[in-house]
């Protein structure tokens, strides 16, 4: 288990997540959702770097959550 901070918008949450929780089940995460109000399409930042949906969160990490633009094929 570790502590991740997860931030979006004004607000934020640090909680304790598996040693193998990704930035997919970031926001993927129902508890997540819940608790800061974020929807389907996020993306998901380290300083200022988007993340691979597939790359294990860093123990102690603070992640910011933005929304997504909508994107044209």
């Amino acid at each position: 288990m570790k502590n991740i901070t997860v931030k979006y918008g004004t607000d934020s949450v640090t909680k304790q997540v598996e040693d193998d929780f990704t930035f997919g089940d970031l926001q993927e995460s129902d508890s997540f959702k819940a608790a800061l109000g974020f929807g389907d399409r996020t993306k998901a930042l380290i300083d200022g770097i988007e993340q691979n949906r597939e790359t294990v969160i860093p123990a102690g990490a603070t992640v910011r959550l933005e929304t997504a633009a909508n994107t044209k094929a």
